[in-house]
């Protein structure tokens, strides 16, 4: 857990950076740490972003065998507790990729999580899964103005035009 306080704009928020602990059964120690590391953080902005190496549910998940839902437990437990949510997001979400045994399985492993004064401080915030580049895991990407670049399009030219009088005309203009 890198646990940093950010001012920007004037306007301040904790962001956590986690690594959650591969091992299942370290996992829940991890959330009693991060929950002691967010206490009284309900007034103030936090962002908790990273690979949290742990699921919400079977739908995070593609390939391979369910997991038990006991299993989500401590995870979801930790989510209520600090009244979080997921942050909104684009791209494919699927941020892990790998096999198990024959299994090729996808899952939700990173993300982005906000408690409500973070999104109310940052509301046009939102994150980006990008491609997988050299690593079985998708980086994210974080927004905190979510107004959009346009992207430019390709710029087609139409043969067709190009000996017409009035365009010539509004080119040379």
């Amino acid at each position: 857990i890198i646990d940093t306080s950010i001012t920007l704009q004037q306007k301040s928020m904790f962001v956590s950076f986690i690594y959650g602990p591969p091992s299942a059964a370290n996992r829940a120690e991890f959330w009693n740490k991060l929950t002691e590391v967010g206490l009284g953080r309900d007034e103030e902005a936090w962002l908790i972003v990273g690979d949290f190496n742990d699921l919400l549910d079977n739908s995070e998940k593609i390939g391979g065998s369910l997991r038990w839902e006991g299993s989500f437990l401590a995870f979801r437990s930790f989510v209520s507790q600090m009244g979080l949510w997921d942050l909104q997001h684009s791209g494919n979400s699927l941020s892990w990729r790998g096999t198990r045994y024959i299994h090729f399985i996808q899952s939700r492993l990173d993300r982005a999580m906000i408690n409500c004064k973070w999104a109310e401080s940052f509301p046009s915030g939102c994150c980006e899964y990008l491609r997988f580049e050299g690593s079985d895991h998708r980086p994210i990407l974080i927004h905190l103005n979510q107004t959009k670049r346009r992207k430019r399009r390709l710029f087609r030219f139409d043969k067709r035009l190009k000996d017409n009088p009035e365009i010539k005309e509004l080119v040379e203009e």
